[in-house]
């Protein structure tokens, strides 16, 4: 995997990889990741909220995995390098987390997190009271995966 370029303008070559990262982590594209508005607050809030070294330290582990791995072979990589490394488990994990259900250690980042957390993605569904589905939406059958 090519660590990207340039993402939102934001000059900062750590945010390119904390986005494939990301990307890696959650199985969401870096264009789906993007497209809840949130790739450069969440970076930020991360910055702000972890010791600068070790948040650089996951970045330059998840930089040499993402330069040298793909595939398998990378999914194999990010488990025994990141996700086997207590410390390191420990952000990837905040990370996950960040991104699916818009908390980090259990505070919501900022107002569209919430409405922006993967999870809706991943269910079919949208965030109660946040983003209603649309007029007449509950007579549409849920998806099924099960046929």
């Amino acid at each position: 995997m090519n660590i990207i370029n340039k993402i939102l303008n934001v000059d900062d070559y750590y945010f390119d990889v904390f986005m494939s990262i990301s990307e890696a982590l959650t199985g969401f594209t870096v264009n789906e990741l993007q497209s809840t508005g949130l790739a450069e607050t969440y970076y930020t809030y991360v910055l702000k909220n972890l010791d600068s070294v070790t948040f650089e330290e996951f970045l330059t582990v998840s930089k040499n995995i993402l330069e040298k791995y793909s595939g398998d072979e990378l999914k194999k990589a990010i488990q025994s390098e990141i996700i086997g490394n207590p410390k390191k488990n420990d952000i990837s994990g905040k990370v996950i987390t960040m991104w699916y259900l818009g908390t980090w250690e259990g505070t919501y980042i900022d107002d569209l997190s919430y409405k922006e957390g993967l999870v809706w993605n991943l269910m079919h569904s949208h965030p109660p009271g946040a983003k209603q589905p649309g007029y007449k939406s509950w007579n549409i059958k849920p998806v099924n995966n099960n046929s």
